[in-house]
């Protein structure tokens, strides 16, 4: 009698755990899935600027191109190129054969790889206020809002601020550190001018759209070679805020933006990020 209780006791509690564990996985704990993909290796090189100059010898536009770095054992370090990201490899072989067409391949390498792709929290839509006129708070947006001007630079209207079109320029080809970053961007000319720097967090906020993936920015989108796998720099500091113990400590973090899904982040000034850089087109124009 007291098994056949015990047994019931346990069948009991597996029951309510098994419950536990359904709810658990139904509901929004931030679980992170993996996808797949496939991209193309074009080359492998021991400098990032011959990297480049590979690169954008392609005919092919609109392609994402990527770097990582891999320890080939008794050769040392390289950076290997690659271009694009198939779910699909089949879709990936198609692809490749165009580029060995053009010359741009010289062997067979379709490598794949994972990627965690973070959940998307859902925001909750407002209650509408009572007695608000219709669309009093729906910005309307300007008129051709970009102008490229066809110089490897656009502008836009609404901020008054004219950013570098290329996201990955030979002169900004390897990701460096804060201080770096800050550097040449200081030593940076280009259309005549010499007051280039790194954007603010909010100048940053001002191109990025959330609501868009891969990359997540305004639009039309005005941008091209944007790398979204690596952050790019922001000049902000990390404010460590008012909790933070001690007197004045110089900040060693610096934020950043990373343009799969628009995310704001900060790290440590000594990391790496890449650099796409601003200036203001008039002084009148709007700051932030």
């Amino acid at each position: 009698m007291k098994t056949s209780v015990s047994v019931r006791k346990c069948a009991t509690v597996r029951g309510f755990l098994l419950l536990l564990a359904i709810l658990f996985m139904g509901s929004d704990n931030g679980y992170c899935a993996e996808r797949i993909y496939y991209s193309i290796h074009l080359a492998s090189f021991k400098n990032l600027q011959n990297a480049n100059a590979h690169v954008n010898s392609l005919k092919e536009k609109g392609k994402m191109f990527f770097w990582k770095e891999a320890d080939v054992p008794g050769k040392g370090r390289f950076f290997r190129v690659y271009i694009g990201k198939y779910e699909d490899k089949a879709e990936a072989l198609e692809f490749w054969k165009k580029l060995d067409k053009e010359g741009a391949v010289s062997y067979r390498g379709i490598h794949q790889f994972k990627e965690t792709i973070e959940p998307r929290k859902v925001k909750k839509p407002p209650l509408p206020k009572e007695k608000e006129p219709p669309c009093a708070l729906t910005p309307m947006p300007i008129k051709d809002r970009f102008v490229d001007n066809q110089d490897g630079t656009i502008t836009d209207r609404m901020t008054n601020l004219m950013w570098i079109k290329n996201g990955w320029r030979i002169d900004f080809i390897s990701a460096v550190t804060w201080e770096d970053a800050m550097k040449r961007c200081e030593n940076f000319r280009h259309s005549g001018y010499s007051d280039w720097r790194l954007p603010s967090l909010k100048e940053w906020k001002s191109v990025v759209d959330t609501s868009k993936e891969c990359p997540s920015l305004v639009e039309p989108n005005p941008f091209e070679n944007i790398i979204t796998h690596m952050p790019y720099w922001s000049h902000t500091e990390f404010d460590y805020g008012a909790g933070y113990s001690g007197t004045y400590v110089r900040p060693v973090h610096a934020y950043t933006v990373m343009l799969y899904f628009g995310r704001i982040g900060h790290q440590n000034k000594n990391k790496r990020a890449f650099i796409l850089p601003v200036r203001f087109v008039r002084k009148r124009g709007r700051r932030f």
